[in-house]
């Protein structure tokens, strides 16, 4: 029997007889582990960093003032005297005695309330049915908040729109007042302006 016919060799899928395919992937794979090394420092390293923001030096004394009150005078350990809304009221309250003024009669009987109990309601400038709610429930209420400041830029500026009808009604009822400051301008927050 004579010998089979030689087959024609196929060459192998991987074959690369120039020799120019591994040069070429080992310096793909070098450069994208470059990368992705540089990649991860920098990740890593935003992760150490904390984020400086430039505050407004008026903001930076606030915050000073705020800790020198907190270090004077620390939450758990309240004394009568640092009280001052209370003291505001009682002078108030002294303040229509002498003037004569009888106090405004209440839709309802409200029962006695304690001396450090405090019921705060927000009022909004732009809603409509706040300012009737308000005239229902002010037997109810001892403090209120009303939207009326807006910082609207980081420069300090602020946008005061106050209500005179509702400064005459507080006074009248003895509600007192703790104007609300917002950086809500419009529909959009303002967070640089805080």
């Amino acid at each position: 029997m004579q010998g089979s016919p030689p087959e024609e060799v196929t060459p192998f899928v991987f074959s690369d007889p120039t020799g120019k395919r591994w040069p070429r992937l080992r310096l793909i794979l070098v450069i994208a582990g470059v990368l992705f090394f540089l990649g991860t420092v920098v990740f890593v390293q935003t992760l150490f960093v904390a984020p400086k923001m430039n505050v407004p030096f008026s903001l930076r004394q606030l915050k000073g003032q705020l800790k020198a009150l907190q270090k004077q005078n620390p939450a758990n350990q309240l004394s009568p005297s640092s009280l001052l809304w209370q003291k505001f009221t009682a002078a108030r309250q002294a303040a229509k005695k002498l003037a004569g003024a009888a106090p405004a009669p209440t839709a309802r009987p409200r029962k006695k309330s304690p001396n450090n109990e405090v019921r705060l309601a927000f009022y909004s400038n732009g809603d409509p049915y706040s300012y009737a709610s308000l005239e229902q429930h002010a037997g109810q209420i001892t403090h209120l908040c009303p939207e009326w400041m807006t910082v609207i830029n980081g420069l300090g500026d602020l946008q005061i729109d106050g209500d005179t009808r509702l400064s005459k009604l507080t006074a009248n009822k003895g509600i007192a007042l703790l104007p609300l400051l917002t950086n809500l301008v419009g529909d959009t927050w303002e967070p640089e302006a805080i």
